[in-house]
């Protein structure tokens, strides 16, 4: 991975998180569907996730627990939402 495509990569996992956190599913599909491809799948996965939990402990104060329970809200959140985007489509 150059070093453009990675800083391009970190940003979008970024701008992800803020999509997600915003509920802007819109903004959220359009970003997974430039970055999450089959060749860079796992690679950018691994992006959002460690900008993520940054983002969270830092948020939390490194205090792990709080970092923890964050990451729960967050999980939950998630769930919610795609439960909800089932029963719209159903």
């Amino acid at each position: 991975m150059t070093g453009q495509v990675g800083e391009d990569e970190a940003l979008a996992a970024l701008a992800l998180i803020r999509a997600y956190v915003a509920r802007d599913m819109y903004t959220a599909r359009h970003i997974l569907a430039r970055w999450d491809t089959r060749d860079r799948a796992a690679s950018f996965a691994a992006v959002v996730a460690s900008s993520a939990a940054t983002l969270l402990q830092r948020t939390a104060g490194a205090d792990r627990d709080r970092a923890l329970a964050l990451a729960d809200e967050a999980l939950e959140i998630y769930q919610s939402l795609v439960l909800r985007d089932r029963q719209q489509v159903a």
